[in-house]
């Protein structure tokens, strides 16, 4: 359907249904329409409203470190244009000593690119786009798009990947420490869990773990209670 065919047929509508408030709703109806039969370029503006929301304790804290990382998004972000912004005071949870808290922006930024960009840094709970009503992409700038996209993507799962690559080396040598930390203390001879989770400074469940596994190796012996080096 052409831009002035849907014009005529909302007209339609709207003097049939609702003749007392004729002249706005021709106004809203102009605006509506243009916007969902616009091209979307690049650099078009969108008007968009996030929630930004935190959990956490004391509520004091809570709360500042929310307004905190509002003041950053205005300051550091330079792609938006905040127009309304509005924070919450900080609610219990029930059944819970965390405290929930968000603030609700409403800002107009260069671009659905610049949107995502800002998804990405900020972590929103949510996003509305405002307007336009509709948004349409010419397959060069959406190739452009998904590209850069790819880029972040790839940045994100190099960084994921070398976390879990540290942190498998952090898990294996805290366990070598805490089992040498167990065959120390078995060198002053025998002892029960509770003793060793007491010296070694951990719950005595975890300590068992590695008594487990100790034994299994022959590296320790256990008499009822108690264990020993061979």
């Amino acid at each position: 359907m052409s831009l002035m065919k849907k014009f005529q047929s909302h007209l339609q509508e709207i003097y049939i249904k609702k003749p007392n408030n004729f002249t706005y709703n021709i106004r809203k109806l102009y605006k509506t329409v243009m916007i969902s039969n616009a091209i979307m370029t690049k650099d078009q503006k969108v008007v968009v409203r996030a929630i930004i929301q935190m959990m956490g304790a004391p509520k004091k804290h809570i709360e500042d470190t929310l307004k905190l990382y509002v003041d950053k998004i205005k300051e550091e972000h330079k792609g938006i244009t905040v127009l309304k912004d509005y924070t919450s005071k900080a609610e219990k949870k029930k059944g819970s000593k965390l405290f929930n808290v968000f603030s609700e922006l409403e800002f107009e930024v260069q671009g659905v690119e610049e949107l995502v960009w800002f998804c990405f840094d900020y972590m929103p709970a949510s996003v509305e786009i405002m307007e336009p009503e509709s948004l349409v992409y010419s397959s060069h700038e959406f190739t452009d798009f998904l590209n850069d996209l790819q880029g972040r993507l790839h940045k994100v799962d190099m960084v994921i990947k070398n976390l879990s690559a540290e942190n498998k080396v952090v898990k294996k040598n805290g366990a070598t420490l805490v089992r040498n930390i167990i065959m120390m203390l078995l060198k002053d001879g025998t002892k029960d869990v509770k003793t060793l989770a007491s010296n070694a400074g951990m719950p005595e469940k975890h300590v068992l773990v590695f008594l487990d596994a100790l034994l299994k190796e022959g590296r320790i012996k256990k008499d009822k209670n108690r264990y020993s080096l061979p």
